[in-house]
C-alpha cells in the first residue's frame, strides 16, 4: 500500500471503458451464468496481449446483482479494434444466444476518450489501484 501522496500525470491521451451486467432474475441462472463467465476469457487475453492491443489494466466491482469492470486504454480505437476480433465476436454472439433472448441478465458499456492534460487522479495511502496502476508500467 501506498503510504504517501501520489498522482497520475496526464501526460497522454487515454481511453476509459466501463463494462457490467445486472442479474435481474437471481434464480434464472441456467440463463445468465455463461454470459457472465463469458468476460473472463477476453480479460485473460487483453492482459497476455497488453502491449499489443494497447490496453492498460481492469478494475473489478461488485454490487448487489451485478459486476462492473472499469478498464484503461491507450485509445478509443483500441477499444474498437478489440470489439472487432475473434474472442470478442464470439463472446457477443454467447450473450446474445443466451441472456439477450430474455430478460435475466442486463448489460452496458459506455467509453470515453479523453485527450492530455483533461483528467486527473489522487491517491492517498492506498495500494496500487485504477489508474495509476493501468499506467504504472507504461
Amino acid at each position: 500500500m501506498k503510504k504517501n501522496r501520489v498522482a497520475v500525470k496526464p501526460d497522454a491521451p487515454l481511453a476509459v471503458f466501463i463494462i457490467g451486467v445486472k442479474i435481474n432474475k437471481l434464480w434464472a441462472v441456467h440463463s445468465w451464468l455463461k454470459s457472465v463467465l463469458a468476460m473472463k476469457p477476453m480479460v485473460d487475453e487483453l492482459y497476455r496481449n497488453k502491449e499489443e492491443l494497447g490496453f492498460y489494466h481492469t478494475e473489478y466491482y461488485l454490487s448487489w446483482r451485478g459486476v462492473t469492470l472499469v478498464q484503461y486504454w491507450k485509445s478509443n480505437e483500441a477499444i474498437m479494434s478489440y470489439s472487432r476480433g475473434k474472442k470478442h465476436t464470439k463472446a457477443y454472439k454467447l450473450f446474445y444466444q443466451t441472456a439477450a433472448a430474455n430478460t435475466s441478465l442486463g448489460i452496458f458499456h459506455e467509453a470515453y476518450s479523453i485527450e492530455p492534460n483533461q483528467y486527473h487522479s489522487l491517491y492517498v495511502n492506498m495500494p496500487e489501484s485504477g489508474l495509476l496502476k493501468a499506467l504504472e508500467n507504461n
